[in-house]
């Protein structure tokens, strides 16, 4: 008897890719089974599955057609709104030493007791976490304890003969396990470390995306956020090049989450979504690495943990700091716009100073980096939609609004503007 698992879709599961199938011995026949164990149901047959085993006269197998059918239509699911997907593979990038395990720590903790907002929030689920880089009694679970996790919930999965858990050739018996213990996040510590392939081999794009596949396909089956920390790659110019090893890691993924230095403030952590098209761009995330200590077993544990938490409009670009020339240029003209046309005594709209800036030729992403550059604060209103405010540091905090059509007062800030930029008034520049 032959076997192997080949990509298809089972007509019982709707969101199965691979199935199991075999050629009877006694009967030279083909059987086909859902690895998710439906049992060898008689209508899952070779054209249900949609695909076809090798013809015997070597013609290949067939192709099929099926018609686009909304009632197997389902909304993208969040386990972190518009940051980490459930029924996808997730990864989160990060350089040694950044936090990740602090903030995976912090986010476990949340999902033990359904504080993150999304599709699970009100639920206290179990997470599960895979990969030996960092201890699991000695690092994991003063992390978690410090965080405030509901330890009973988070689960260390490891193979009982003390090797790693690979993600192809384990796959089956992880899905019994994620299922008996109601898991519905998995988090690969070092994704590296749990794929099945030669990194020296050729064709390392497809030999990637192989490797990857029995994970993506295993969220899409049991109904689960699947996230894998990667460390970047430190000769990348953009997220796209960050990705350590090769681009398939970013293209598999439907959400990749970046976390680093704060530009600007020491011992502050900046995450932004790099790569995702299923929602829209979440706000930046950035919070305090903070110190915990705490005793346990008569010993003294000090511990990083996430503190003071805020919201901002970040981007990767802002983080990886890739800027040409032409950009420092615009980025120079947008602060002298906005410190020209932004009081100082409150909060104000922030679209009228991106319609000011778009008539000057200034992309709304480079006021972005120009806002991050003058730390100028920022918040939504209550109304719906929301409304983006604005304010310098340490501005009162009453809500106010612009006075006459071209700037504050009643001036001409336009005019003012281009007079200044051209000469290089450094009262404006700020240079």
């Amino acid at each position: 008897m032959s076997d192997d698992v080949r990509a298809a879709r089972c007509p019982s599961c709707r969101q199965t890719d691979e199935v199991h199938y075999w050629v009877q011995e006694d009967t030279g026949q083909p059987q086909f089974e859902c690895w998710r164990d439906h049992g060898n149901d008689a209508n899952l047959d070779e054209g249900h599955f949609g695909w076809f085993p090798q013809q015997e006269n070597g013609a290949g197998p067939h192709v099929i057609a099926r018609a686009a059918d909304l009632s197997r239509a389902r909304p993208t699911r969040w386990a972190w709104q518009n940051r980490f997907a459930i029924g996808c593979l997730n990864l989160l990038i990060g350089n040694e030493g950044v936090g990740k395990g602090t903030l995976i720590a912090w986010m476990a903790a949340q999902w033990t007791h359904g504080l993150l907002d999304g599709d699970l929030k009100g639920q206290a689920i179990s997470v599960g976490i895979l990969g030996d880089e960092d201890d699991f009694d000695d690092v994991w679970t003063p992390r978690l304890h410090a965080a405030g996790a509901d330890l009973g919930r988070v689960l260390q999965i490891e193979r009982a003969d003390g090797d790693v858990v690979h993600v192809r050739a384990d796959r089956e018996k992880l899905a019994v396990l994620l299922e008996e213990n109601g898991i519905k996040v998995v988090i690969y510590d070092q994704l590296l470390d749990n794929l099945d392939f030669d990194p020296k081999g050729g064709n390392q794009q497809k030999a990637i995306r192989d490797a990857l596949r029995p994970a993506r396909a295993l969220a899409r089956q049991l109904g689960v956020a699947v996230l894998g920390a990667l460390h970047p790659n430190k000769r990348g110019q953009s997220f796209r090049d960050l990705v350590a090893g090769s681009v398939a890691y970013n293209a598999v993924s439907r959400s990749s989450m970046f976390l680093a230095d704060h530009p600007q403030v020491p011992d502050r952590r900046v995450l932004v979504r790099g790569k995702g098209n299923l929602s829209e761009m979440p706000d930046s995330f950035d919070f305090h690495l903070g110190n915990h200590l705490f005793t346990a077993n008569d010993e003294l544990f000090a511990v990083p943990v996430v503190q003071d938490i805020q919201y901002g409009q970040m981007t990767a670009d802002d983080l990886i700091g890739v800027d040409a020339p032409k950009d420092d240029t615009q980025i120079g003209r947008a602060c002298s716009l906005i410190r020209l046309r932004l009081p100082r005594d409150g909060w104000y709209p922030a679209r009228p100073l991106y319609d000011w800036c778009a008539e000057e030729g200034i992309k709304e992403r480079t006021v972005e980096r120009a806002k991050a550059k003058l730390e100028l604060e920022s918040k939504k209103t209550p109304t719906v939609p929301p409304e983006a405010l604005w304010r310098w540091p340490g501005s009162p905090d009453n809500e106010k609004s612009y006075v006459g059509t071209d700037g504050f007062d009643g001036f001409d800030g336009s005019k003012r503007l281009s007079q200044n930029v051209v000469r290089g008034d450094p009262a404006v520049d700020g240079h």
